[in-house]
């Protein structure tokens, strides 16, 4: 498969640039595909951002070559990009648990992050539902805050974040606000993604252009073609949710003529009047054909 080929490729030029400075741009470059789009697929696949990648790859070769060289740690904290040997040691510490001076006098263990390898996968897993919409742009409000990747960190916090707006009556007041019942629920919009795998995510609705609410953040969405995922089951919702992100970029990513363009995600959420566990979800991302 193509795609597979590609994102090889940009190991391949990782590997032969950890020693020196690598763009996210000639990454992206090599795979044949925008930096938005791989950042976003690479996450989706790997688990961690590319940032993290590149790290840790970088500190596990160095932990070989403290541990079977004759090196100063000054040397290498430079080889792999450091400004200092400090900033070196904290970062080694981080992700082996031990400083560097400790590996050269032996007799310690160390994590090693290997080199990645994308394969196919065959799976017989169900049909992926979706369908293409082209909509104007338009605008929503409503509460946000800044979430990562980095350890996962956003599956832990997007939840308290609306177990705690539910709580403290932020999701009550927009409800009012726009004339639906207590237990309507928000879309949550995921924007504003950095290199780093921090964004912001806001829990909102659509409001006409002219609305304005000072208590409120206020995002503006482009016109844009949308490609919109619907996953059904029975809750906990996140569960289902969750299981729709992995497959889109595990699955249908890698075999669609599309790719991610900048621009905020959608979550929308659903649940069946008459039998209250009955889950539906979509999950928009603006997207656009492949050149």
């Amino acid at each position: 498969m193509e795609i597979i080929k590609c994102l090889n490729n940009a190991i391949e030029y990782i590997e032969d640039n950890l020693t020196e400075t690598i763009e996210v741009d000639e990454v992206a470059k090599s795979a044949f595909t925008s930096r938005y789009h791989f950042q976003r697929m690479f996450y989706a696949l790997t688990g961690f951002t590319l940032a993290e990648y590149i790290r840790n790859r970088r500190l596990t070769l160095a932990g070989e070559e403290l541990s079977s060289k004759d090196v100063k740690i000054i040397d290498l904290a430079i080889k792999y990009g450091y400004e200092s040997p400090d900033a070196f040691t904290k970062a080694f510490q981080r992700v082996h648990g031990v400083t560097p001076s400790k590996i050269k006098k032996g007799n310690v263990r160390l994590k090693a992050f290997p080199k990645l390898s994308f394969q196919i996968s065959i799976k017989g897993e169900s049909e992926i539902n979706y369908r293409i919409v082209n909509r104007d742009k338009f605008k929503v409000f409503g509460v946000d805050f800044l979430t990562s990747t980095v350890n996962d960190a956003l599956f832990r916090e997007i939840p308290e974040f609306c177990d705690r707006i539910w709580e403290d009556g932020t999701h009550l007041k927009i409800n009012e606000l726009l004339g639906f019942n207590r237990m309507h629920m928000l879309y949550g919009i995921h924007y504003d993604f950095k290199d780093d795998g921090s964004r912001r995510f806001m829990m909102g609705w659509e409001v006409p252009e002219t609305y304005t609410a000072m208590e409120y953040e206020i995002l503006d969405i482009p016109a844009c073609t949308w490609v919109v995922f619907e996953g059904k089951g029975i809750i906990p919702q996140n569960l289902v949710i969750h299981d729709v992100w992995r497959r889109i970029y595990s699955e249908w990513f890698p075999s669609s003529g599309f790719e991610q363009i900048e621009g905020p995600c959608i979550e929308k959420h659903f649940w069946d009047d008459d039998y209250y566990e009955k889950y539906t979800c979509e999950v928009w991302i603006p997207v656009k054909r492949k050149e």
